[in-house]
Parts: structure tokens; sequence; C-alpha cells
């Protein structure tokens, strides 16, 4: 595909103010949902497209709670005890803010809104994830480290890895409890058992700075953005990457893997803070867009849409994959 031609959002939604960062729920029963960062507010709402609901024309974005924030967003993390299906409804996610604080937030949607705040870096987080029974949420941050806090019980910190670089990427293994996946600015991905607080495995990719690695659906595939190239691995052969190349010649920002669509992997760059998604499968650039100001980039659980903030609008794109 021809670097300059750029395919416009299929979808786009307007927001008064910047949007800092983006998040879909990753999970089946709250995959509606999507978390939407401004600079002191933080948007929940469902968004719905035709591709599974005949009564919607297009999408459908609808608000249902804003919640005020006192810093900066980061990055956001949904829990998966999240759910509009169930009596009360729960909603719950954490944001990380520019004053090094990870708040915790509450709903029923009602008359419970609370938010509990959990304090111990000394630096900015680069990305927040809940493990997927609910009970840790993992953070990593510029101050070289990673920290396991036990949301459900005293929202402490319970453990730190100390890293070697700053952390950019942390990540669960989605099948196997106490898995987590930690990425480096030096190039480092490592793997560690939380119960025993060992690192069982390690990738390096050469090339630095690395700032983003996501664990896709099939708990086998890593895939990293370092110095703009992607780089794919596969965690049973983990000595060199399956797969390399360069995708943004100034550097990329951040990777994610498809949910729905293990081959789908986008990115996003310089020049021009072109989002590009490629399919491993015929390694070909299957779509080419671009944002104003880069406000985070996320993948509905199910649909084949990738979402991301360019400056006050929400984009969405539709990947056709043959």
């Amino acid at each position: 595909m021809d670097e300059a031609v750029t395919t416009p959002p299929t979808f786009k939604r307007s927001f008064s103010e910047r949007i800092y960062c983006v998040e879909f729920s990753p999970y089946e029963w709250s995959q509606h949902l999507i978390c939407i960062a401004l600079a002191k507010e933080i948007v929940v709402g469902t968004v719905r497209f035709q591709d599974e609901d005949d009564a919607v024309e297009d999408m459908a974005y609808s608000p249902i709670r804003t919640f005020h924030h006192d810093a900066r967003p980061h990055a956001i993390a949904w829990s998966p005890e999240t759910s509009l299906s169930i009596v009360p409804k729960i909603v719950t996610f954490c944001i990380a803010g520019s004053d090094f604080k990870i708040r915790l937030y509450n709903s029923n949607l009602n008359d419970v809104n609370m938010f509990e705040i959990l304090e111990g870096h000394k630096d900015y987080m680069n990305a927040i994830s809940y493990e997927p029974e609910g009970e840790l949420l993992a953070s990593v941050s510029d101050d070289h480290t990673c920290k396991l806090w036990a949301v459900k019980e005293n929202q402490k910190c319970v453990s730190t890895f100390y890293l070697t670089s700053p952390g950019t990427s942390v990540c669960w293994h989605n099948e196997e409890s106490g898995k987590l996946l930690v990425a480096e600015k030096n190039g480092l991905i490592r793997m560690y058992n939380v119960r025993s607080h060992q690192a069982i495995m390690s990738l390096d990719s050469g090339v630095v700075p690395l700032t983003a690695a996501d664990w896709g659906p099939n708990p086998l595939k890593v895939a990293s953005i370092a110095a703009g190239e992607l780089l794919l691995w596969d965690v049973s052969r983990p000595s060199r990457p399956l797969d390399e190349r360069t995708l943004h010649v100034e550097g990329g920002l951040t990777v994610k893997i498809s949910h729905a669509n293990e081959n789908l992997v986008s990115s996003i760059g310089w020049p021009d803070n072109l989002l590009k998604v490629v399919n491993l499968k015929s390694k070909v650039v299957v779509l080419c867009g671009k944002v104003k100001l880069i406000g985070g980039m996320t993948w509905h659980y199910k649909l084949p849409y990738v979402c991301a903030g360019s400056d006050r609008e929400l984009c969405f794109w539709r990947i056709n994959v043959n």
C-alpha cells in the first residue's frame, strides 16, 4: 500500500476536548463499553455497530456516565468485574494519571460512585492491566518498576518487580493465571510468574527504544514496536523474532493485536501520526489511517474495528479481511 494514501475513518465522533486515551472493554460480557479519557474527565459510554445490530444505522455511540479526574490521564484498564447485564450494574476501571497515581473507579451507575487512589510510583506510568480474575492490577512506570496492586483487598501495592529501564507495557496471559509480560524501553520483554516472583522467559528485541508490546489472544504470539520496527515473536521459540519489518521510519509509539483476529496488528508512529494495520498472514499493510494528535488506540473485542483518539475526535476504522 502506498504510504501517502491514507484511508479516512469509517466513523467519527467529536468531543469538546482533546482525547488522551481510549479503551474498549476487552471482555465478552462488556464488549460494548468504551472508556474515553479527556484532560479532567473520564467518559464511559457504549458503542454499537450495524455489523452486530440491524437496528443501528452505521454506528451508535451513547455516553453513560462522566467521572471527574484530577490529572492528565496516561492509561486506562477495564476490570473484568464490569457488567451492565447484572443488577446492580457494575462499572469498574482504573486510570493512571500524570501525578503518578492510579485511580480506581467503582460505580453502579446510580447512587454508588466511588474512587480509591493507589500511590507508590515515583514517575509516569506507561501502562496498567487487570489480571483476568480481577484480583490484581499491574502497572509499569518510568521509575523502572512494575507494581502489583491488590485492588479488591486494601488497594495496597503487594509486589514490586525492579526493571533495568523504564517499563513501557504490561499484559497478562489470558489463559494461565499469574503469568505477566513486562516490556522495557531497553528492548527487553520478560514474562514473570507473579506467584514465585521469577522471570520465566525473556525476549530481546535488539532495537531501542522499545515503546510498546502486546500479548494477543493467542498466548504464543507477542508483538512489539521498537524504533518503528514491528517485531513478532513466537514464545515457544524465543531466541529471535519470527518477523521484523519497519513500519514507521521515524519511530513507533504503540502496538496492539486485535482481540478478534490474532493476525491483525495495529500501530501508530511517525512521521505523520500514521495508524497502520498489518495482516500477519498475508504480510501486507491492510490499512493506513492518520490521526491529528495521538490519543490512544484500541480494538473491539469481537468486530474488526480499530479505534483511535485523534485530538478531539474518536475515529473508528473497519478492517476488511479477505
